[in-house]
């Protein structure tokens, strides 16, 4: 089993998931040392070329990789290879299973315009929507209200989200979110009445296997970005919902579907279809669904058997997000607050582990990395 993107947390739960079921796990990363690869449960490591600096360096390892070892399954874990492996996945299923829809079907969740279609046939609620070809201020005001959101098609977390308040800061938004996929959506500013999510995985032939619901009660920004600590809730109506848009799209493998709820109603507005696994995968596997080796073993067996109910109330922290999250909030005073009360009553942590510590440090050390490199790049060139 060969993993890819073993520097993110959520492939350390990957890692840790198979190998205490006895599955040979390869961890991969462009990292030299990467926080999944000091793991116990992986058996050896390996690094590759950048998908994003060098998406044909990354293709060609990887087939070369596949096909000279001995490996059941390639698992993406990130946006960062889900994307390119998906394109180019007919190079690979020769040597091993992937476990990704065709790039065609995946493209509805990874385009958000495309996302947003599909909830307005499925009758899923969401924010109202705009598709403009150009920054049209008093249009999108008079349809959406004031602030607007200009939101790249393409995209994880806060990349290219832009909340703008006036004409200026929108037309710059909206350059901004310009993609070459096209050009971005204009919506409704949603008053956050709290985020939930719905994160499943499906078998190959379409049965759900596996489901868990998380209230996000911490993010890594004031205005958003990824969960730092989260819940696991009852939400029969939330479940019911995210499964009539998956089934409707007839999804084969992980996804994690993002709802706010609108504080003005108390109505669950759609967000965004995550087509791969999630930052938070561990609190899924702590609350009783083994989601990677469920996908496993459908992927490669056709066999899993399906784990559909959880344990609500569990609770789970992503340390290091909480910490960097001290260092960007306005109110430092209640982050710190807030930091240091929930320390005593943890559940779990996502990386954190006295069973597996290495990969902590692991984690620790890519971060300082990450921010020793975007200090040195704001550096003259004479000081470097």
């Amino acid at each position: 089993m060969l993993v890819l993107d073993a520097h993110c947390r959520y492939a350390v739960t990957v890692i840790r998931s198979l190998g205490r079921r006895g599955v040979d796990v390869v961890a991969a990363s462009p990292l030299r040392r990467s926080a999944g690869a000091m793991s116990k449960y992986a058996a050896e490591e390996r690094q590759y070329p950048s998908p994003q600096r060098d998406r044909d360096g990354f293709l060609a390892w990887l087939e070369t990789e596949l096909r000279e070892g001995d490996y059941r399954m390639v698992l993406p874990v990130a946006e960062a290879t889900v994307r390119p492996v998906s394109e180019a996945q007919e190079r690979f299923e020769p040597y091993a299973v992937v476990p990704l829809l065709p790039y065609e079907r995946l493209l509805v969740a990874l385009d958000k315009s495309k996302t947003i279609r599909v909830a307005k046939t499925a009758g899923i609620a969401h924010p109202k929507t705009l598709f403009l070809d150009s920054p049209a201020y008093d249009r999108a005001v008079e349809e959406l209200g004031r602030p607007l959101v200009v939101k790249a098609r393409q995209g994880s977390s806060r990349a290219g989200v832009f909340v703008c308040r006036d004409q200026a800061t929108f037309e710059e938004a909206f350059e901004a979110a310009h993609t070459p996929s096209g050009a971005p959506l204009v919506q409704e500013y949603v008053p956050d009445g709290g985020e939930r999510g719905v994160y499943t995985v499906y078998g190959c032939d379409g049965a759900l296997l596996g489901l868990t619901i998380q209230h996000r009660l911490r993010s890594s920004h004031d205005d958003g970005g990824a969960s730092t600590y989260r819940e696991t809730v009852d939400d029969p109506e939330l479940q019911r919902t995210a499964r009539q848009l998956l089934e409707e799209l007839e999804w084969r493998g992980a996804a994690m579907v993002e709802f706010r709820v609108d504080a003005r109603t108390g109505e669950p507005k759609l967000m965004e279809i995550n087509p791969r696994l999630w930052g938070s995968l561990a609190l899924t596997v702590e609350a009783g669904v083994d989601v990677p080796y469920l996908l496993y073993r459908t992927a490669c067996f056709g066999d899993a058997e399906p784990t559909l109910t959880y344990d609500a109330g569990v609770r789970m922290r992503w340390l290091l997000g909480d910490v960097m999250r001290v260092t960007k909030t306005r109110d430092r005073r209640r982050v710190m607050t807030e930091f240091l009360s929930d320390s005593a009553d943890r559940t779990g942590y996502d990386v954190l582990s006295l069973d597996d510590p290495l990969p902590f440090f692991g984690s620790v050390e890519a971060v300082l990395r990450s921010a020793y490199s975007r200090a040195e790049e704001t550096l003259p060139v004479a000081m470097r």
